[in-house]
């Protein structure tokens, strides 16, 4: 398992202090309350990774699929016609 650090998101001392030596932190700072896990303040490289992640596995088929359904829709010249155009 990897080591982390953690902390209640009120110690506002200790965030700082991991904030301001983020540049050579090398792993995130999980934010808790009351043991629950609330979010996380990551470093440089996890974010890359994080957005590394969200590219690979992002399903945007629907966007092209979406571009060619034509049902429903209206012309150009037809909707400037509408306009009164």
């Amino acid at each position: 398992m990897e080591n982390y650090n953690e902390t209640e998101i009120t110690d506002l001392e200790a965030i700082k202090s991991f904030v301001d030596a983020l540049g050579s932190q090398r792993s995130e700072l999980v934010l808790t309350k009351n043991g629950k896990t609330l979010g996380a303040i990551l470093t440089a490289e996890q974010y890359e990774w994080f957005l590394d992640q969200l590219d690979n596995n992002a399903d945007v088929s629907f966007v092209d699929e979406r571009s060619k359904d034509l049902s429903g829709s209206q012309s150009l010249q037809d909707f400037k016609k509408d306009l009164g155009l």
